[in-house]
């Protein structure tokens, strides 16, 4: 056996190599059979090819692999090549289809057609096998596709032809080696750095230094960097590509002309104590207005970048300049502490775990909402000035009264914001340990001093809507008292009289379901206005309260509840400080919640002039002056002089007077100068009768407000010590009207 063992093993070898072809075969579709047919180099295999020879404009080149990678060799050396541009060069030669073939070629038609000198020849090589060669001439006139001359069409030196190829085929291989050169020139990780210093003669000398996850600029020494001023400058350096390369081992000149030596820009990025990464930025690249030249330190090659990455390389030190509190986004933060915001003056510690928040003491009850919204108004706050010198301890920040610590998912360290005092002039903080004061507005208090109520859910009272009986309320020249009494209420303050149901039901339903716009903190404050309340509403509800959801009554709740609220100063943002009588704290109140309750309530329905029971109706006007009364006759109108009036215009302009309430309850009292109550522009006297026998509702018709759809007229009606309105539409139809 030992003597037939080598044949064996050969014959074997030989069935194995034979059977991979028939399976090869077998498995080819009939799409990559059509397509290998149709292909100038029928038996090109991109998959083995290592070499391809160049001979470009009499310069030679060759593009190499050795495993993976690919080199391009001159005359100079070797240098890594590009891999993506190695390979568009073998699909283009893989999928090269022709146009059309010429056939053979003679001197005169090689002449002809540009190939007797050029562009470029080329080899492509497969291990020792020669798979493809060709000659680039010239460009086919007037189209988009160029002259070939290609050879071993199957594999081997066959006969020469003329081919027509696209244009794109012909570009791909007229270039220099430079072409295939990699434009890789750095992979710089921006959150592994350390430190990066810009010094040039266009840019003022710039260092930064990061801390944890924050970076400061250290010269000029303006502490923390603005955070996407320093992204905006890092961005790219990650797997940073030139845009071309223009060459190697430079002269001096050469160099110089570029703004390469001495650079224009000169970039050191350093890590820990690894050599740093140094890039020279020049002037712009020769016939590329939108590239810069660029070198790397220890590599010798001129490349090309993009401007816009130099430009953000150079920038200048105030454009990195932070004058915000905190860098830290409001997504990335994962864990707040608040030195004395806790009850009793301890530490509290907010927590995020997902979307959801905690808090430590587990006593604190917070709200994630609160808390994001809180977090959105640091991360906004930004100074209006900074302090010169040290000036900390005067400013309440050595030692500092509060200090506000935040700190990042996946980021060592942490933002420590120092909490001063406030004076005439603004609000004062710091930063980590940086000396530089920061002044905000005074109202930058409201954010910055906190305790834990500021995180308490915005939900206030929850209350049945339908069980509101009675409002008290004193604001400015408004003082109402309003009483329910079965489905109407009634004001007994400052007169008697219906209030608006629609209005108070509508108070007492955001009484009953008020959140307020933020808490803002246990202490009362000068600022809040609320020593002397401008505003004081009291709200009386009686009945079962809010029914549960598993449809039982709650029994601890109270029969009757009141409700007394405190309304101060306007809250910076908008809305109003408040306290609830009884509450934890002072909160902010919506604008639109204030602005309802601050109006008067009186019933809108009081300047109507209803139809039933009218016997007669007398309209008067002073300017121009015209008067008209008209007298009801059974079922028919007459005027005052007994000549029948139109039914129809009568009914358009009663309709009128009787559907529209007033829009607007301008106050309470007599009239003001402006109101042009003095001079009235008309009167409406309406004649009623009854079982009490006849009444008269009279109004008069003051001056006109307001513009557009928004004008009107002011009226007040006899026996209500009170100026209302009437839209324009109102009056128009009443100064129009003609029996």
């Amino acid at each position: 056996m030992k003597r037939y063992r080598s044949g064996l093993v050969l014959s074997a070898l030989v069935a194995a190599g034979a059977g991979v072809v028939l399976w090869d075969r077998a498995h080819t579709t009939t799409a990559d059979l059509e397509a290998r047919r149709r292909s100038v180099w029928r038996a090109f295999h991109r998959e083995r090819v290592d070499r391809v020879e160049v001979e470009h404009l009499g310069v030679h080149y060759t593009l190499a692999r050795r495993g993976p990678a690919w080199t391009v060799r001159t005359p100079r050396g070797a240098r890594p090549a590009d891999a993506v541009e190695v390979e568009r060069v073998l699909s283009e030669v893989e999928g090269s289809e022709a146009a059309r073939t010429l056939g053979p070629l003679d001197a005169a038609s090689r002449q002809r057609f540009g190939l007797d000198h050029a562009r470029a020849s080329v080899e492509v090589w497969e291990g020792t096998t020669l798979t493809a060669r060709f000659s680039v001439g010239g460009a086919v006139e007037r189209e988009d596709r160029v002259y070939v001359e290609a050879a071993a069409q199957e594999g081997g030196a066959g006969a020469s032809l003329g081919v027509v190829l696209p244009k794109s085929f012909g570009d791909l291989f007229d270039r220099d080696a430079m072409a295939y050169r990699d434009r890789a020139v750095a992979d710089i990780d921006a959150s592994r750095l350390d430190r990066i210093a810009v010094r040039g003669t266009g840019t003022a000398a710039l260092e930064l230094a990061r801390r944890g996850g924050v970076w400061d600029l250290t010269t000029p020494a303006w502490g923390r960097a603005a955070r996407g001023a320093v992204d905006a400058m890092t961005s790219q350096l990650r797997e940073l590509r030139a845009e071309r390369v223009v060459g190697d081992d430079l002269d001096a000149a050469t160099l110089q002309r570029l703004g390469l030596e001495p650079p224009r820009t000169r970039v050191e990025f350093r890590r820990g104590t690894i050599e740093p990464i140094v890039l020279r930025l020049g002037e712009a690249c020769e016939g590329h207005d939108g590239e810069v030249a660029a070198m790397r330190d220890g590599t010798g090659t001129v490349v090309c970048v993009t401007r816009a990455f130099a430009d953000a390389l150079r920038v200048q030190p105030e454009g990195l300049r932070d004058d915000h509190v905190v860098s830290a986004r409001t997504d990335e933060i994962s864990r707040v502490r608040i030195g004395g915001a806790a009850p009793g003056g301890a530490e509290l510690v907010l927590q995020r775990t997902g979307s959801q928040w905690t808090a430590l003491p587990s006593s604190v009850e917070v709200d994630a909402e609160a808390i994001e919204s809180w977090l959105a108004q640091v991360h906004d706050l930004a100074a209006s000035q900074r302090l010169d010198g040290d000036v900390r301890a005067a400013h309440g920040l050595e030692p500092a009264g509060r200090v506000i610590r935040i700190e990042r998912e996946g980021v060592e360290g942490e933002e420590r914001v120092r909490v001063g005092a406030a004076d005439a002039t603004g609000f004062y903080a710091s930063r980590d340990d940086e000396p530089i004061v920061l002044r905000f507005a005074a109202s930058a208090a409201d954010t910055l001093r906190i305790d834990a109520l500021r995180f308490r859910p915005r939900a206030l009272v929850h209350d049945a809507v339908d069980d509101v009986q009675a409002l008290l309320l004193d604001a400015g020249s408004v003082h109402e008292e309003i009483v329910r009494s079965g489905d109407v209420f009634r004001m007994s303050r400052p007169f008697s009289a219906e209030a608006d149901r629609a209005l108070v039901l509508d108070v007492g339903r955001q009484i009953a379901t008020l959140e307020v716009e933020r808490w803002v903190g246990a202490e009362l404050r000068p600022e809040y206005g609320l020593a002397a309340p401008r505003l004081r509403l009291v709200a009386r509800y009686e009945g079962a309260g809010a029914v549960e959801h598993d449809g039982g009554v709650d029994a601890s709740v109270p029969r009757v509840r009141t409700y007394a609220f405190s309304v101060g100063a306007t809250a910076p943002g908008g809305g109003s400080y408040a306290t609830i009588d009884g509450g934890p704290g002072v909160f902010v109140l919506p604008r639109a919640f204030v602005e309802q309750i601050s109006r008067p309530h009186l019933d809108h329905g009081l300047v109507m002039v209803p139809r039933e029971g009218l016997t007669r109706l007398a309209l008067r006007f002073m300017s121009p002056p015209h008067a008209v009364t008209l007298v009801r006759d059974g079922e028919r109108w007459r005027t005052e002089g007994g000549a029948p009036a139109d039914d129809t215009r009568v009914d358009a302009m009663l309709g009128q007077v009787r559907a529209m309430g007033a829009p607007r309850v301008f106050s309470y009292g007599p009239a003001t100068v402006e109101q042009g109550f003095a001079a009235p522009s008309a009167t409406v006297e309406a004649t009623y009768a009854g079982d009490a026998g006849a009444r008269t509702l009279r109004l008069t018709v003051g001056a006109r407000y307001g513009s557009g759809e928004g004008a009107g007229f002011y009226v007040r009606r006899d026996g209500i010590d009170a100026t209302l309105s009437w839209p324009e539409s109102v009056i128009d139809a009443l100064r129009g009207f003609t029996p």
